[in-house]
């Protein structure tokens, strides 16, 4: 018997975008992301994991379903995205990972600095704060390397994590909990 693939589904692990500090000016800046990124080993943001927002993704998708939205990072639209996993290979930051449409409760950070620098580098970072992690009944948010980690299998997305995160990263991908909009 031939068993069924899980259905994927693209995230992305930042909220910050035009939020987090330049170290580039925009105009200096390349068109895409990986040359950005070749052409600044030091970062282009003083948020050395925040989306580029220069488009690698975008250009990588043959179906249209990542954009870069009004803050100035990607965004994946799930009625269009089928998980090929092209996006993911294309972000030079690794912020693009693949999830089954089930966990549509997701934290939009993966910084690892500590809160107080967070707090300096970017407007929508995670800063390690704990309260996801006391909010949760099931024990499924821990803080890991400064920010909020939430483990897929023991998560019943009930979306306590969401409502109380008070700088909004962690996102409610269907719109229940929190807003949509990242």
């Amino acid at each position: 018997m031939v068993q069924k693939r899980k259905e994927k589904k693209a995230i992305v692990q930042c909220s910050g975008g035009c939020r987090a500090e330049a170290l580039v000016p925009q105009q200096e800046r390349k068109k895409d992301c990986v040359q950005a990124a070749a052409d600044h080993p030091e970062g282009i943001l003083k948020c050395r994991w925040g989306c580029l927002g220069l488009g690698s993704c975008v250009n990588a998708c043959r179906l249209g379903a990542v954009s870069i939205n009004r803050n100035g990072t990607a965004e994946v639209d799930w009625e269009k995205c089928v998980g090929c996993g092209l996006c993911v290979k294309a972000c030079p930051q690794s912020l693009i990972r693949l999830t089954t449409p089930e966990y549509n409760i997701q934290p939009t950070c993966i910084n690892e600095e500590s809160g107080a620098q967070t707090r300096k580098n970017c407007g929508a970072g995670c800063i390690a704060c704990g309260i996801c992690v006391k909010n949760c009944p099931v024990g499924a948010v821990s803080i890991e390397r400064e920010h909020a980690v939430i483990d897929e299998e023991k998560c019943i997305a009930c979306g306590m994590c969401a409502v109380k995160c008070p700088r909004g990263v962690i996102k409610d991908h269907n719109g229940i909990f929190t807003s949509r909009e990242i």
